[in-house]
């Protein structure tokens, strides 16, 4: 894998070896800058002779490809794994719970989201008597977000693409080539096939008297549990597919008709009969489709001396040559797709970087008296965002000395720590039920810093 270099005025160069780097670095020649990628800066004046140099990026929800080839062939290569939207949406609905907890007892005030505001406009032509051209109209909400406001799950992950294609662009020569995939999806195209025309004006409740009568039609008045047809006998009650407490919201698709001999609380319970159902009825998510549609205008507007290309052209030209499916391929296929694939060479080694989660940003514990023996009387809360212990740090790299295993800290309790391995499985020492691992028991490998963890395979 080779070492991007910069130039002592700050301009990248081309790539050089990791052997290279290491004699530079030896002798003072050079100095490190960034770590992911690995960049040297020289400290003495050079030409600025360079090649023709690519850099082709493979976009998507969770991974982002990152490839950097010349003359067809691939001089390093990466894939970052982005922390999962799931992961996300569960943290918010444990802080939304915290929240609502929190309304009910003496704490902090919090502003309210939006606000009630009578605004003053300008009207070019008064009606009637009045000569003053401004009126004040009635309350109205007025929301403070900025135009082109995404939530923070999506611009987060926005974010990191722009950043991670502009950290490359840095350390490359100014003539570098920056192609980067993209994805198009027609969600109402996904939902129904055959649509078309004006019926892309017309939603699903278009020809229904309301939501009920859609879910009915769907479902042929038949009840999906018992079989019965609806009738004065089986009466429809609108039952929550995903329930409620997971997220479920107002759409049709969240629905489901079962007849009133079948919606009791017994059948509620886990693993009885409207659990199963849930599992029949569950239906597509389309987060991805419509997350790649708003990364695509945002790649646009960041990068507009970038060419653009398309997954299927990507699938094409990687299957001509023979290569495997993987994120660092399909970045390397992009960034050679206007140059000759007949001598194209894979990337022998890949750089994972995985992102994670190092600070725990709950301001209030759910239950501040757990794990004390005395009432807590004074609302003391335990410590968190325990940054280090005995001179390892939160994703230290280290070393498991009984066993050999390496892994990353995820965190501390006491003089003991929790070590994970790349993928966030636990490990642990042979013949021990519990995950803590003493700190005497560790030996340090790397010293980790930023939000991401890191190996080459």
């Amino acid at each position: 894998m080779k070492v991007l270099v910069v130039g002592r005025n700050g301009i990248g160069l081309m790539p050089t070896t990791p052997r290279k780097a290491r004699l530079l670095l030896k002798a003072g020649k050079a100095e490190v800058t960034q770590r992911i990628p690995f960049t040297i800066r020289l400290t003495y004046q050079t030409g600025s002779a360079v090649q023709d140099i690519r850099l082709g990026i493979d976009t998507g929800e969770c991974h982002i490809g990152i490839a950097v080839t010349s003359n067809s062939q691939v001089l390093t290569a990466a894939e970052v794994k982005l922390r999962s939207s799931m992961e996300k949406r569960t943290l918010m609905e444990t802080r939304k719970s915290y929240r609502r907890s929190r309304r009910y007892r003496k704490t902090r005030y919090r502003h309210p989201k939006f606000r009630m505001k009578r605004r003053r406009i300008y009207i070019q032509q008064p009606k009637g008597k009045k000569t003053n051209h401004w009126q004040t109209v009635g309350p109205a909400v007025v929301s403070e977000r900025p135009e082109g406001w995404l939530p923070p799950s999506i611009r987060s992950k926005v974010d990191h693409h722009i950043r991670w294609i502009r950290r490359y662009q840095r350390a490359l020569p100014p003539s570098l080539v920056t192609t980067i995939e993209v994805a198009r999806f027609d969600v109402q195209r996904m939902k129904d096939p055959s649509i078309h025309g004006e019926l892309y004006q017309r939603g699903r409740l278009y020809d229904y008297e309301n939501r009920k009568a859609y879910i009915l039609a769907k479902f042929d008045y038949t009840c999906p549990v018992c079989g019965h047809r609806f009738d004065h006998s089986h009466r429809a009650r609108l039952h929550h597919v995903t329930y409620r407490s997971h997220g479920a919201t107002d759409n049709p698709d969240e629905y489901a008709p079962v007849c009133e001999k079948c919606h009791v609380p017994e059948n509620h319970q886990p693993g009885n009969i409207l659990d199963h159902l849930r599992k029949l009825c569950r239906r597509k998510e389309y987060r991805e489709p419509a997350f790649m549609n708003i990364l695509r205008r945002r790649l646009w507007e960041a990068f507009p001396d970038a060419v653009f290309t398309y997954g299927n052209i990507t699938n094409a030209d990687r299957n001509s040559l023979g290569w495997e499916k993987s994120h660092a391929n399909d970045a390397a296929v992009a960034a050679m797709r206007d140059t000759s694939l007949q001598h194209a060479g894979q990337a022998e080694d890949v750089l994972y970087i995985r992102q994670v989660r190092r600070k725990k940003r709950s301001l209030h514990e759910a239950n501040p008296r757990k794990g004390r023996r005395l009432p807590n009387r004074t609302a003391k809360r335990n410590a968190k965002n325990t940054a280090s212990v005995r001179g390892f740090h939160l994703y230290d790299k280290v070393m498991i000395t009984e066993t050999g295993e390496i892994g990353y800290i995820s965190g501390f309790t006491g003089i003991s720590a929790y070590v994970i391995d790349f993928e966030g499985n636990y490990l642990s020492l042979p013949g021990k039920t519990y995950r803590q691992i003493s700190l005497s028991k560790l030996r340090l490998v790397q010293r980790q810093k930023g939000n991401y963890i890191f190996q080459t395979a």
